[in-house]
């Protein structure tokens, strides 16, 4: 993946410019210090004016942690951060540099601490549901990073555990403006078929990066879960259908997670496919186009940076600067209860998402996912 450590000056500057334009002086100049605070050059911190209120847990302090939950955390709340905890000593030093706290080097620790009420997990993907059953256990409120279970197994016993409110999920597309937007307009007094097209130029990750080792669950997983679960938000919205015919085709067997489409016809007739690709690395980062066709509404989503829609006569177009794929609202859910997801998509969605990794490993190509089936208990 591209860094500002591999670019030559010239990259370096056309990518500040372009995220500038993208995201704004904040959030550009936080997700540089990000990838720079592994060098020893000169930081400096961004001032926090609003009053403390220390008692957030964030366990995983790596880009995803610092570039985007501690940019979120300190903008709503200022400097709330009450420990960290990070397999990685550096990951988590240079995390409290910025965001204030102390480093806990013992997770049993931090978790049962009375100072702290909610717990931020963003470690690698196998440990999310372990870490958040011991919050879940210790009475906290947790906000859990997708994907929120690597096995079926893992799943089931988080569900175990699960209490109303008190679990959170980092699946961010629901919550961002041009999502919310389609959704208010469409028409959910007759039942008509839905077509999404989701296509996703991706990171290219090299082959010895922790997200290719076989226990985390592959890009399903670690990527593809994101849009899984956004066709599962709007299918929810006009009435899910009862099962799911799944198709998958890789266009190499020596990759089989990456370069891939899925598809998903239901009885319904609705129609959804996904598009992962990394052909190249992307220089602004990932990069989505979204389709969307339901009824008398069609629309266009670019990037998260600007969306055409029509609904019969009516032309809407909207620009969005920042950049905005739903961020903020999903990290402050916690905090917000008009921004609680209907929890039942999470479990849909992540059911899915694990039997089409499974599928994907076994080179399976085609198989048929029951909707009632979600909640049952999987090996």
């Amino acid at each position: 993946m591209y860094t500002v450590n591999t670019l030559n000056r010239k990259q370096q500057i056309k990518k500040l410019f372009r995220f500038f334009t993208m995201y704004g002086f904040s959030r550009t100049y936080i997700k540089t210090m990000g990838r720079l605070r592994y060098n020893n050059i000169i930081k400096i911190p961004l001032t926090v004016l609003k009053k403390n209120r220390k008692n957030i847990a964030i366990i995983g302090c790596g880009q995803f942690a610092f570039a985007t939950i501690g940019f979120f955390l300190r903008k709503k709340f200022g400097k709330c951060i009450y420990g960290v905890f990070d397999i990685n000593q550096n990951n988590a030093t240079s995390f409290i540099q910025y965001y204030g706290g102390k480093v806990f080097n013992d997770i049993e620790e931090l978790i049962h601490n009375n100072n702290v009420k909610t717990v931020y997990i963003a470690s690698n993907h196998s440990t999310h549901t372990e870490y958040a059953i011991k919050a879940l256990q210790a009475g906290k409120t947790v906000y859990l990073e997708k994907p929120i279970s690597v096995t079926n197994e893992q799943f089931n016993d988080l569900m175990v555990h699960y209490v109303k409110d008190k679990l959170f999920v980092g699946y961010n597309r629901p919550f961002s403006p041009a999502i919310k937007t389609i959704v208010s307009h469409v028409n959910t007094s007759k039942r008509t078929p839905l077509t999404l097209n989701c296509f996703i130029s991706g990171h290219m990750i090299p082959e010895d990066n922790w997200y290719r080792n076989p226990e985390e669950g592959t890009r399903v997983c670690g990527n593809i879960g994101h849009w899984i679960d956004l066709a599962i938000h709007l299918l929810n919205q006009i009435g899910l259908p009862e099962e799911l015919t799944i198709s998958i085709q890789a266009s190499s067997n020596k990759e089989i997670d990456d370069n891939l489409t899925i598809t998903f016809v239901s009885e319904k007739e609705d129609l959804i496919t996904i598009v992962l690709t990394s052909r190249t690395e992307p220089f602004e980062g990932i990069n989505e186009t979204i389709n969307f066709q339901h009824n008398n509404v069609i629309a266009k989503i670019d990037d998260y940076r600007r969306m055409t829609l029509w609904k019969s006569d009516t032309l809407i177009k909207k620009r969005y600067f920042r950049k905005d794929v739903g961020h903020k609202n999903a990290i402050t859910q916690p905090f917000s209860k008009k921004n609680h997801r209907d929890f039942n998509e999470i479990k849909i969605s992540t059911r899915l998402m694990l039997d089409i990794k499974e599928a994907v490993l076994k080179n399976q190509k085609e198989f048929i996912f029951r909707i009632n089936e979600a909640n049952h208990t999987r090996p």
